[in-house]
């Protein structure tokens, strides 16, 4: 406690040091131009425009031209402009989403299991298991609302809010075109319109394409990792009365990728996949390379490939009834979803036959048995939502202004998964359900021009459903005909819950440029299935391994129940040139639902058990505009806990010593959450240096994080440094500003890391076998972008 209230000190005092810096110096660097200031900046997060500076949350909001600047193209890219977010990597797979030391682990294979994050999209919510918003493209403005959201965010926001605004219709034309390419390959081109059609109606439209490239290379087959995508979307607003307007929007984006997305970054000295006398080596099973953290290279004949094809649309009105506007807002989401996964990553084409081989001459293997083996996994299936909310609210300029809304939604995970390989075979249909029923209110009271006070509630009910179908036997390794049919089995498993939570807070302003809050929230994340597990019995099964099996995994998880405390500061200085905002937090997770890799089994698996967890730290934002000087710095001081977390599975090769008992069991009660790492800084600056002709723009982005556990369960190997980042840019920017041409290098120091490493393959090994995902921009690159708007 005594470090992190150092920490915190140290972050309070540079804080404040660049506050009178930037309050006494900065302004001197912008004489030549018109003054500009911060602008107020409108979020619309909470279900209706308000304004950032004066509302009871602790938020960061991103413009278009932030976005730009940083080179936010991917989800986690965000991890650079945002401290208190966490999001591991994009590519060829899920996104672990994670806000204030609060993240989940789950994987493909995890369907129907909430984020802890709300992602939306102009408000709706999407689904955790959807890719839909790996790639950002269209954003007008992006919103991150820090810890729980309880009353407004939904059954999904016990961490946290991301809300992505894209492109609206609007009453005059306005185009855009932006193009990218950078010297390793990536190119990236889109085109934004939106205007006026008649009087009544109007619309936008954006359009895009990107390919990406990522530094792994196959050197058995000379594939380097890449994704591409495109999409479109469009909007249509009706004017359709002088109180009734109607806006329809439809969506459709594709996304591919092609190559690994993570390589070996450790593997004990000496190790073997599976036990002597068929152990296989690193030199049989990945050859031609170095198993040391930074490489990014692997070897192997098979290649994995992903597809995923998005399908949106939405409808949504508002009536304005006097001081009331009833809005209602209907949205439905289809996602295909493609995938396949190399197994081991590993080079020698038939290591499982060799292996099986083996087993059937010492007669522990049937002849019928012995298979080849593609070295492939793959997962396919669908992500369907629909959901409909409406909300009453009132004219928020009032003394008394309140907001009410019914929200349901309706969703459904469908995968089917096959691993052909008769020693650790799966062949199974996966699929969730959940429905949400909701009902809240929020109320805000202006008792003075000083005094604002603030609550609401919301009821959410949830039915969950989990049917998985296994299509083989696992005693028997039996497939019957085409990998369905014998040994069948079904599991239809369901269960319900409903929770009360809300939140209040207090405002006081001071003066009338500095406001003051404290707020509590008391929030829950839904009861969830275990939806990875593979069942090793059918229904009815009366052995005692049965049913403890059942005991285990045939009941839902327990709700997660938060409890979250706030404090914070808002304050627009220097005749609204500077905002400077502070928050303190703390929050108690009771029944944390936490998500660990069991590598004792052959392929681990992740176990979901209930927890005890708490986040604490100080956040700290800084905005600067004045003349042609923008910069902006944020900093989070966070230290994010399990409180209670017994019978935690260990890592792969933890001793006694180390706190692995006789069971393979360790206790992680005071150790640190998994991507949690205490201390993040970015800053961005951009200074316009004009010229007769034309402006020129320089600018950096640098960011910084200590270090942090990748894994929940403290693997050693999984432990990502601290490291920091430059990206520096020039640009070249028309007396109009309509047109600007930015050439930029990126990780100027050529620092690599790892957005995400794990340990599920090393139960097949005599050690410790840790994978990493090294992030797009792990290596230095450069490029240019230009943009052009008329």
């Amino acid at each position: 406690m005594r470090t992190f209230v150092n920490h915190a000190a140290c972050l309070s005092a540079t804080v404040s040091a660049s506050v009178l810096a930037m309050a006494t110096a900065m302004p001197a660097m912008a004489q030549q131009a018109p003054a500009k200031d911060t602008a107020e900046i409108i979020v619309t997060a909470q279900k209706r425009p308000e304004k950032l500076q004066e509302i009871p949350v602790a938020a960061a909001v991103l413009s278009q031209a932030a976005v730009a600047q940083a080179h936010v193209v991917d989800l986690s890219d965000i991890n650079r402009v945002v401290p208190s977010v966490e999001l591991k990597g994009t590519f060829n797979g899920r996104v672990p989403y994670g806000i204030r030391g609060i993240s989940t682990n789950a994987n493909e294979g995890a369907i129907g299991l909430t984020s802890g994050v709300s992602i939306q999209v102009d408000g709706v919510p999407v689904p955790a298991d959807s890719f839909a918003v790996n790639t950002i493209t269209d954003v007008a403005q992006l919103e991150v609302l820090k810890g729980p959201q309880a009353t407004l965010g939904g059954r999904t926001a016990s961490a946290g809010v991301i809300n992505f605004v894209t492109v609206a219709p609007s009453t005059t034309p306005q185009y855009a075109v932006n193009a990218l390419t950078t010297n390793d390959g990536e190119w990236h081109i889109d085109g934004r319109a939106s205007g006026p059609i008649t009087d009544k109606v109007s619309y936008s439209l954006t359009g895009y394409y990107q390919r990406t490239p990522y530094p792994i290379t196959n050197l058995t087959t000379g594939v380097k990792s890449r994704a591409e995508s495109y999409g479109t979307r469009a909007k249509l607003k009706f004017e359709l009365s002088d109180n009734l307007d109607l806006q329809v929007m439809g969506h459709y984006a594709m996304s591919k990728s092609k190559g690994a997305n993570f390589t070996v970054q450790y593997w004990t000295p000496g190790s073997v996949f599976f036990a002597p006398p068929v152990g296989l080596d690193a030199a049989t099973m990945f050859p031609g390379y170095s198993l040391t953290y930074g490489n990014t290279k692997l070897a192997t004949h098979t290649t994995m490939v992903s597809r995923y094809e998005d399908k949106d649309t939405s409808a949504v009105i508002n009536w304005r009834l006097g001081d009331l506007t009833l809005t209602s807002t209907t949205a439905y989401s289809h996602e295909g979803q493609y995938q396949t996964q190399d197994t081991f990553l590993g080079n020698d084409p038939n290591w499982a036959l060799k292996f099986e081989t083996f087993l059937n001459a010492i007669g522990a293997l049937p002849s019928s048995m012995v298979l080849p083996y593609s070295n492939l996994q793959s997962a396919q299936g669908y992500v369907s939502q629909t959901s409909q909310e409406f909300k009453l609210a009132t004219d928020a300029k009032k003394p008394v202004s309140a907001l009410v809304g019914l929200f349901y939604s309706d969703m459904t995970v469908n995968q089917y998964v096959l691993r052909a390989w008769t020693l650790n075979p799966l062949a199974k249909t996966n699929i969730s359900t959940t429905k949400n029923y909701s009902i809240y209110g929020r109320a805000t009271a202006h008792v003075n021009d000083r005094l604002t006070l603030v609550g609401g509630l919301r009821y959410n009910w949830d039915k969950i459903g989990w049917n998985v179908t296994q299509y083989f036997n696992p005693a028997a390794g039996q497939y019957g005909s085409g990998g369905f049919g014998q040994g069948g089995y079904t599991w239809n498993l369901s269960d319900s819950s409903g929770a009360l939570v809300g939140d209040a807070a207090i405002q006081f302003k001071p003066t009338r440029d500095i406001m003051t809050y404290a707020s509590y929230t008391r929030g829950y994340k839904p009861k969830a299935f275990n939806t990875v597990h593979d069942w090793s019995i059918a229904p009815g099964n009366t052995t005692a391994a049965g049913l403890a099996e059942i005991a285990t995994f045939a009941k839902a998880v327990a709700q997660e129940h938060i409890d979250s405390f706030e404090v914070g500061l808002k304050s627009t200085l220097l005749d609204r040139h500077l905002t400077f905002n502070l928050a303190a937090f703390y929050t108690n997770y009771s029944g944390y639902q936490a998500q660990i890799f069991d590598t004792s089994k052959l392929v681990g698996v992740l176990i979901l058990a209930n927890a005890g967890a708490r986040t604490q730290g100080i956040e700290a934002d800084l905005n600067y505009v004045k003349g042609n000087t923008r910069a902006s710095l944020s900093a989070a001081l966070i230290d994010a806990k399990f409180t209670n977390f017994k019978g935690a599975v260990c890592w792969p090769t933890q001793t006694t010593a180390q706190g692995c008992d006789a069971s393979g069991a360790q206790d992680l009660s005071g150790k640190p959450m998994p991507a949690s790492p205490k201390l993040k800084i970015n800053a961005q600056i951009a200074q316009t240096i004009p010229f007769e002709k034309f402006n020129v723009i320089a600018g950096t982005n640098l960011s910084y994080r200590s270090g942090t556990y990748l894994q929940a369960n403290q693997n050693p190997q999984t432990f990502q440094s601290a490291f920091g980042l430059m990206d520096l840019s020039l640009g070249f920017q028309t007396k109009d500003e309509k047109a600007t041409l930015t050439f930029f290098v990126n990780n100027v120091t050529d620092k690599f890391y790892l957005t995400n490493a794990e340990d599920f393959f090393a139960g097949a090994t005599t050690g410790n076998l840790v994978i990493g995902q090294p992030a797009r921009d792990s290596s230095r690159y450069f490029g240019a972008r230009v943009g052009i708007n008329f």
